[in-house]
């Protein structure tokens, strides 16, 4: 399994794609004519103020395959179809990246194979959680980039759902697979500018670049999960309350603490991919094994900027809700406005969203 990562790309335009009904044709004409996508590295951080220059327009891609899942009703790794999984995030890197060949995409998300990359997954809850067959699609791709996979680690805070996922831990050869504890455990090094709310918590040496494991790009792969009572959603910047050391600090200021923790140059500067796994989507919280609340809705979603790619989840969660005659979610996940409007790290608008359905 490899990591993943987009260069710089900030600077070319592109035309707005069509949102629905991709045609094989049009697809292709897409891929051939439209530039790169925009790219997390663009975003420009100053060292203690969190300023930061969101691009001006955003391209989200969500792939949809009926096929995803065996159909027989479970919501489990094991109900991945693994060739169409492998199909999936083929289309979507084309698609987003602009290129024609997954070999061509995977360069641009991988700028220089001989890099450390670590993938940044959600296995918090045994209900929902990202799956190793996702994952080892993702990784199929960056081992053929060159990457090798001795330089990939696959990690989370814990491993509560590392079993049900399919992830067999791995400290020695080949692909590295664990907690941030059995990883290196926690660095205080890159907090000593950390902003009041977020003092007491350290990052996980994966994701800080230290150690045996310390990653040089980071792709991040959560899942499409309803938060109530906390912080609304919890998709690509919830993800990283599983990077640092005691996320249960951060609760009384949850919708602040996303946003500002997603500002840190470990996070913003490393990020080459999200990926979010909505091969089934929790549209209420349930914490636990409890899958009651879980439909399967056979997506992936792919982008760079994670207010972007928040937004399009909520408004797919929202929707989801509706159809089961449920109320907006509670509260609303204000951190995805607070992300945009207070620290520039995306955009939140869908007018400068380009979303991309195939």
């Amino acid at each position: 399994m490899p990591e993943n990562g987009l260069k710089d790309m900030s600077k070319h335009e592109y035309p707005t794609p069509e949102r629905q009904g991709l045609t094989r044709r049009r697809f292709l004409s897409d891929t051939v004519l439209a530039p790169v996508a925009l790219g997390l590295t663009s975003l420009i951080s100053s060292c203690g103020g969190k300023t930061l220059i969101p691009p001006e327009r955003s391209r989200v891609v969500r792939v949809t395959r009926p096929e995803a899942t065996d159909r027989s009703g479970g919501k489990d790794n094991a109900n991945l179809n693994g060739e169409v999984i492998r199909e999936m995030v083929d289309v979507g890197i084309r698609t987003l990246t602009g290129k024609t060949t997954a070999e061509e995409a995977w360069k641009v998300i991988i700028p220089d194979p001989d890099r450390r990359v670590a993938i940044k997954v959600n296995c918090q809850i045994t209900g929902i959680y990202t799956k190793a067959k996702v994952v080892s699609a993702v990784t199929e791709g960056l081992i053929a980039r060159g990457v090798s996979p001795s330089d990939i680690i696959i990690y989370d805070l814990t491993d509560n759902a590392f079993a049900y996922a399919g992830f067999e831990k791995n400290r020695g050869e080949g692909v590295k697979v664990g907690t941030c504890d059995e990883l290196g455990g926690f660095s205080w090094t890159t907090w000593f500018k950390a902003p009041i709310p977020l003092v007491g918590n350290k990052f996980c040496k994966v994701l800080a670049g230290e150690g045996a494991y310390g990653c040089d790009y980071l792709i991040n792969m959560p899942v499409l999960k309803a938060l109530d009572g906390y912080s609304g959603v919890s998709i690509s910047m919830k993800n990283h309350f599983g990077s640092i050391s005691s996320p249960g600090r951060l609760h009384s200021t949850i919708q602040d603490s996303i946003a500002m923790l997603n500002t840190h140059d470990a996070i913003v500067k490393k990020t080459r991919l999200i990926l979010v796994d909505a091969i089934f989507t929790e549209y209420k919280w349930s914490n636990g094994r409890n899958q009651d609340t879980v439909d399967v809705t056979n997506q992936l979603i792919f982008g760079t900027d994670p207010v972007a790619v928040d937004h399009v989840g909520w408004r797919m969660i929202e929707s989801i809700r509706k159809r089961h005659s449920l109320d907006p979610l509670e509260p609303e996940p204000l951190f995805i406005r607070k992300a945009a409007e207070g620290y520039g790290l995306g955009n939140n608008d869908m007018r400068k969203i380009d979303l991309i359905d195939v």
